[in-house]
């Protein structure tokens, strides 16, 4: 069984896009895996609304529910499955059942908006990536299809973080029947030609990494980049954090060791 893809937890919101990613959760995760959904009750914006507190409370508290519900009913009783509410404020929500679960896997939904509004402002998706934690699944809606990640593109440059990516995604391949088409850019660090990584490398660029992922990820089913475990200011830097957020279609961040760059 595939290591990124063993145990996995997986945000759900009620939106559509919400239980888009829980398909494709369910897609990538092998038999044997785990799957939980995760539906945060967040009722402290109720709270403030004064005699209608108790309806709007209601009102969050069944829209939860219902959305367990639906959860369940995509799970459509697959072994190892588990929907479930949890109440309290969404990223805290999702960091403790990621933990709880010892979670390989972090599911959430991809939106086009400002990644520096994500940062300032608390995006669930900015802030679980920012903790370097868990891989994490950033998903999008698919093109006009059920999701099946047949065009597989890696970021490749021969760092561990980068090799980690390629072995997940050459995982999918064995398993799912994928095409992987591994890049590397060669506009801004330096990359080194040397080891047996370079043999695997499909397209060499002259452009920058997330710039070259981003454009690549316009006609694929889902790109595959590896994390250098960044924190704090220094992941503004991060290629892989903004290949998550500006791609064109689901990104997979597999989680690597700490490094000093990204």
């Amino acid at each position: 069984m595939g290591a990124v893809f063993e145990r996995v937890v997986v945000g759900v919101d009620g939106t559509d896009l919400a239980f888009e990613v829980l398909r494709q959760a369910l897609v990538l995760a092998p038999a044997g895996s785990t799957v939980r959904a995760i539906t945060a009750l967040d009722t402290s914006a109720a709270a403030r609304t004064g005699f209608d507190a108790a309806h709007w409370t209601e009102a969050l508290t069944r829209e939860a529910t219902t959305t367990r519900d639906k959860a369940e009913t995509i799970f459509g009783g697959r072994p190892g499955t588990s929907a479930e509410v949890v109440t309290g404020d969404p990223v805290r929500v999702l960091r403790d059942a990621r933990d709880e679960s010892d979670a390989t896997l972090l599911a959430v939904g991809g939106q086009h908006s400002s990644r520096f509004l994500g940062i300032l402002l608390g995006d669930v998706g900015t802030q679980l990536l920012r903790d370097g934690k868990s891989s994490v699944l950033v998903a999008r809606h698919g093109r006009d299809r059920p999701w099946v990640p047949r065009a597989v593109v890696v970021g490749l440059d021969g760092s561990a973080p980068s090799l980690a990516a390629l072995e997940a995604a050459d995982e999918l391949a064995t398993r799912l029947n994928s095409v992987v088409e591994t890049v590397s850019a060669t506009d801004g660090r330096p990359v080194s030609r040397e080891g047996d990584w370079i043999e695997r490398v499909d397209a060499w660029e002259k452009a920058q990494p997330a710039a070259l992922l981003v454009e690549r990820s316009r006609h694929a089913d889902l790109i595959v980049v590896g994390s250098r475990g960044l924190h704090g200011i220094r992941t503004l830097g991060s290629v892989s954090e903004r290949v998550a957020h500006r791609g064109q279609c689901s990104v997979l961040v597999v989680a690597g060791a700490p490094q000093t760059a990204g």
